[in-house]
């Protein structure tokens, strides 16, 4: 199973200590190193996305990761209030837009990110480290991805509808035969997956559009996630706290490894880099760095229980093992 989600960070644990009578590794608030946070905000974290283009590669291949979240709030009725998009770039966070929503970037050699507002689309500047509008649209965006093949971008705007965007942005066309999609996220096949108001999920390419089978036929939440670029055509989903891998075939397989406790979960994802991974619990933003935690161990709680049920060379085997895995 080529899966680079969760089981990376977590590791060892689930088979150095058998927390419940499945021998599940259950997730909890404790499990997150405070060593690891690189910054805390005033607001819930609610998107992560790093860019896989020469944002982070080409000529910046050796400074620090760039990621770009999102903070947003809840009213006493809970419905969510945007509370800025901001890009975190050599250490330090900075505010973009006070109502970004989503961003996307396509696996290439530029530096392009595009980002969802609700009042269409804007563009990145990495020189300025500042955004400009795209195009015409002013649609409220609540999801964006953009393909590696094709020069377009699809859009969710806030009514549930999905539009294909061409021409600089100044041109939409709806997908007519999506409908009620609440959620969207684009493998690296170009394959388009979306969760609907049902909470089924469901994935369209040039053949059309099929249901994604194998998932529970009554959620009361579902989370797609962005594969790891390293995923093999498989896409992360969490439904109910337990996590699945599904794919463009229409399957879905349960990670039955890890389970989410009621205060494990994250409240955003970001394992797209692969051997570098950023998890938003608590207002905080965690930062994996597999590689250095597969030389020089774990820090923090997680590291405590490994290293009391592993000797160093059982923890390193463990570890590649599961970074194998990705």
């Amino acid at each position: 199973m080529h899966f680079g989600v969760l089981a990376l960070i977590f590791l060892a644990g689930a088979s150095a200590v058998p927390i419940s009578q499945e021998n599940k590794l259950l997730i909890t608030s404790e499990i997150y190193p405070e060593e690891y946070i690189v910054y805390s905000g005033e607001y819930d974290i609610v998107k992560l996305v790093v860019p896989l283009n020469n944002l982070n590669y080409g000529d910046n291949a050796d400074s620090k990761y760039l990621f770009f979240f999102i903070e947003a709030d809840r009213d006493e009725e809970g419905k969510r209030i945007d509370k800025g998009l901001y890009v975190f770039k050599d250490g330090s966070a900075k505010k973009l837009l006070d109502n970004g929503r989503d961003v996307a970037a396509a696996v290439d050699e530029s530096k392009d990110a595009f980002i969802g507002a609700n009042d269409g689309i804007y563009l990145y500047n990495d020189e300025s480290v500042s955004v400009e509008k795209y195009g015409s649209i002013s649609d409220s965006i609540i999801g964006i991805e953009k393909p590696l093949e094709y020069d377009i971008i699809y859009i969710l705007t806030e009514n549930k509808e999905v539009y294909i965007v061409s021409e600089n942005g100044n041109k939409k066309e709806r997908i007519n035969d999506i409908v009620n999609a609440e959620q969207i996220v684009l493998d690296y096949d170009d394959n388009l997956y979306y969760l609907d108001s049902d909470k089924q999920v469901f994935v369209y390419n040039y053949l059309g559009i099929k249901k994604i089978n194998g998932l529970p036929e009554f959620a009361s939440n579902a989370q797609l996630l962005k594969p790891p670029v390293t995923s093999d055509g498989n896409v992360p989903i969490v439904v109910d706290e337990k996590l699945y891998l599904i794919d463009d075939s229409g399957k879905a397989e349960v990670f039955n490894n890890i389970e989410f406790g009621p205060d494990g979960k994250p409240s955003a994802y970001a394992m797209e880099a692969g051997l570098m991974h950023y998890y938003a619990k608590d207002k905080n933003i965690y930062e994996f760095d597999i590689l250095d935690i597969s030389i020089h161990g774990i820090k923090g709680l997680l590291g405590r229980v490994v290293n009391k049920y592993l000797s160093l060379g059982d923890e390193l085997i463990a570890l590649l093992g599961f970074i194998n895995l990705v």
